[in-house]
């Protein structure tokens, strides 16, 4: 069965590419289509592996920061199939064999997460896409975990928002939004510690083999919670705010974890059967 499945979808996922690009290219260079082709495909994707998205919280406006916890290289097909949006990666994946081009494709904000790295350069591209209307997710960990905690987040990508917050041009202040990603059950079965341990996407772990096992896996079900922005986010510091953040999504980390019922929100997407 699991053969099956990789074969069926690896097929899709081949197809759908070979479809979806071109028109990509085309669009790719008009701001307010070229997230149409991306989108339609984490769609796609999502449909034909049977994953399940619940969502609960207020949607991020336009323009958002995004900080969320960061799982598996599948998080981005789940988030990216949920709004128009980009990332913001580090540098080394444009360097990666496949995904680094889809990431250039989806338009990603590449930075330098090294200590000391993080130019202004950087700084000042970021500023631009959120200033223009551009929603960011940032995964605010600096790297993938194994999804049974929230890692601490660091505060050095959070200073465009200080930046921006501090020039006087009398606009409106960026938003700022919490988000909380967890791969929750298989099957329609809530996982344990083990599965979910399986479905994180950590350390030397080769990308390969963690995509096959991801394209043969059974039906999924990936809960988001988005927090209420943060209020006052002008008034705060990198650091503060960097804790507040995590202080969010660790909380609906573990919310979800116990099975916590929380409100559901008016947006629900489906690739199976309730």
């Amino acid at each position: 069965m699991k053969a099956l499945r990789l074969a069926v979808r690896l097929s899709g996922f081949c197809a759908a590419l070979i479809i979806l690009l071109p028109p990509h290219l085309v669009l790719f260079g008009m701001p307010r289509l070229r997230h149409g082709v991306p989108l339609l495909f984490f769609r796609f994707m999502i449909w034909l592996m049977g994953v399940r998205i619940d969502v609960t919280g207020p949607l991020p406006k336009r323009g958002t920061l995004i900080a969320s916890n960061h799982v598996s290289w599948f998080d981005i097909m789940i988030i990216g199939g949920l709004m128009p949006l980009s990332f913001i990666a580090k540098s080394e994946v444009k360097a990666w064999p496949f995904f680094g081009h889809l990431a250039r494709l989806h338009h990603s904000v590449f930075v330098d997460r090294r200590v000391g790295r993080h130019t202004l350069k950087e700084r000042a591209q970021l500023a631009e896409r959120l200033r223009r209307g551009d929603s960011l997710v940032l995964f605010a960990e600096g790297t993938s975990s194994h999804g049974l905690r929230v890692l601490p987040f660091k505060s050095t990508l959070f200073s465009v928002i200080e930046h921006l917050n501090d020039m006087p041009d009398g606009e409106d202040t960026v938003p700022v939004q919490a988000m909380t990603l967890a791969y929750t059950r298989v099957h329609n079965i809530a996982m344990g510690r083990r599965q979910r341990v399986a479905y994180g996407w950590v350390g030397d772990m080769t990308l390969l083999p963690h995509f096959f096992f991801m394209l043969a896996g059974p039906p999924l079900t990936v809960e988001i919670i988005f927090h209420p922005p943060l209020d006052h986010v002008a008034r705060l510091s990198r650091k503060p705010m960097a804790q507040m953040l995590h202080y969010q999504v660790s909380g609906g980390l573990e919310a979800l974890a116990r099975g916590a019922p929380h409100p559901v929100a008016p947006l629900e997407m489906t690739g199976q059967k309730s």
